[in-house]
């Protein structure tokens, strides 16, 4: 049945980000999100490219001296 394998669609798993408060901000959004029935995805989006700019930022800085 080898032939046929690659008919099959080989679905890749989706990698489910780990949501642990790192900062007020964070705890802040998570609490808008309660009291205004936001959706998951638009805040745990929000927080991924908050930590990404960050560690860009960070990663800049640091080799500037």
């Amino acid at each position: 049945m080898f032939i046929f394998d690659w008919f099959k669609k080989k679905e890749a798993p989706v990698p489910v980000p780990v949501i642990d408060f790192e900062d007020s901000l964070e705890i802040a959004l998570w609490d808008i999100k309660e009291k205004y029935d936001l959706e998951t995805e638009e805040v745990v989006r929000t927080v991924l490219q908050k930590r990404n700019n960050l560690s860009y930022m960070n990663e800049h800085t640091k080799n500037k001296k």
